[in-house]
């Protein structure tokens, strides 16, 4: 999948500019005297690979409309609240701005910490709301109940205030995960009993993220089922359910196959099981998932990309390309064949797990 590569530069302030971005930052460029100058990059949007409501495919895109920069004055070993700055202008797939602080909105002349949090309008966090002399440490996003999440970005920087002027260059990344699994041939009867549900279920889950470090907050330990699909609805061919519809999505899929995903707070030492069960709960058949070196606890981390099969873009099967490696690949649950869960390159980092 050679054409992901160069997404690992998101890191960087190159991006291809679009209707709604603002050039790119250039060095030459002055900045009012005494003002500060804050250069703000998230991620770049491609197709539409994951929707405000589910995560369709390893693509990374973003909906972020609503950017906001809070500053924290230096105060002896700490930075403590002093302001927030809204950035005003960005839209739905914008990518980089610039903001230039009002000359009746300036800093004092000190050492700042500057957090900038990026969120999609609809979304349902709650935001640690800080007051003057709060410390940086305090900002959380929480939620109130998970299978809550949307994506939120957030990125910081240090820097100086001068009375001369100062330039602010802070990169946005997600605070939180995206899980997604693509499976085909689920079957109606196994061992004898009927299957209603597909599930993926985790042995813990977070309600709160930290916006400076991506840390999920354990503040009521809980499990919870990511993906949970009733079956009972789809038509059956051949001994296996046809697979959930999302063509009002936009989504393609391979046939007999069911595709779901959604974003998770961060959580650290979980198991996941992926499971067939029957109406009243029952497991039918359980897999454990395990990532390539054997592990079945690990941590699922912000900006990360965790999917159970394969599914490089997702308005078609071939990744859009002839090359056989961006093909669909969705775990067949009628054998017994490892399910690989990958973090597209468009994320931060890749991980494969596999279930047993």
């Amino acid at each position: 999948m050679k054409k992901f590569m160069f997404l690992v530069l998101a890191s960087a302030f190159m991006f291809a500019c679009s209707d709604n971005e603002d050039p790119a930052p250039n060095v030459d460029n002055g900045i009012p005297e005494g003002s500060v100058a804050f250069d703000i990059s998230a991620v770049n949007s491609l197709e539409d690979g994951m929707s405000r409501s589910g995560i369709y495919s390893q693509e990374a895109t973003q909906h972020v409309t609503n950017v906001v920069v809070y500053a924290f004055a230096k105060s002896g070993s700490d930075y403590t609240y002093t302001k927030t700055y809204t950035i005003t202008g960005w839209s739905d797939g914008t990518t980089f701005k610039r903001y230039i602080v009002a000359d009746g909105d300036k800093l004092s002349a000190n050492e700042y910490y500057f957090l900038a949090v990026g969120r999609d309008a609809t979304d349902n966090f709650t935001l640690t709301t800080p007051a003057v002399g709060d410390s940086y440490t305090t900002m959380e996003a929480s939620i109130t109940a998970n299978g809550m999440e949307k994506e939120i970005f957030a990125g910081n920087s240090t820097a100086t205030v001068t009375d001369q002027g100062s330039r602010v260059s802070i990169n946005m990344t997600r605070k939180v995960a995206g899980i997604m699994g693509y499976f085909k041939n689920v079957p109606q009867t196994l061992n004898g009993q009927t299957v209603q549900f597909l599930r993926l279920g985790i042995s813990n889950a977070n309600q709160q993220v930290n916006l400076n470090n991506g840390v999920g907050i354990n503040t009521a330990p809980t499990t919870y089922n990511i993906i949970n699909m009733d079956l009972s609805g789809q038509s059956v061919a051949n001994g296996v359910y046809t697979g959930n519809d999302l063509s009002s999505q936009g989504v393609v899929k391979v046939p007999n196959s069911q595709l779901d995903g959604s974003f998770f707070m961060p959580v650290s030492n979980v198991t996941l099981t992926l499971g067939l069960y029957a109406a009243d709960g029952t497991a039918i058949k359980t897999w454990t998932v395990k990532d390539t070196l054997g592990n079945s606890t690990f941590n699922i981390l912000a900006n990360n990309f965790y999917s159970l099969g394969t599914k490089v873009q997702a308005g078609n099967v071939n990744g859009g390309t002839s090359d056989p490696g961006d093909d669909d690949n969705p775990i067949d649950l009628l054998t017994d064949q490892n399910i690989i869960i990958s973090i597209s390159p468009a994320w931060e980092l890749i991980h494969n797990l596999i279930i047993q």
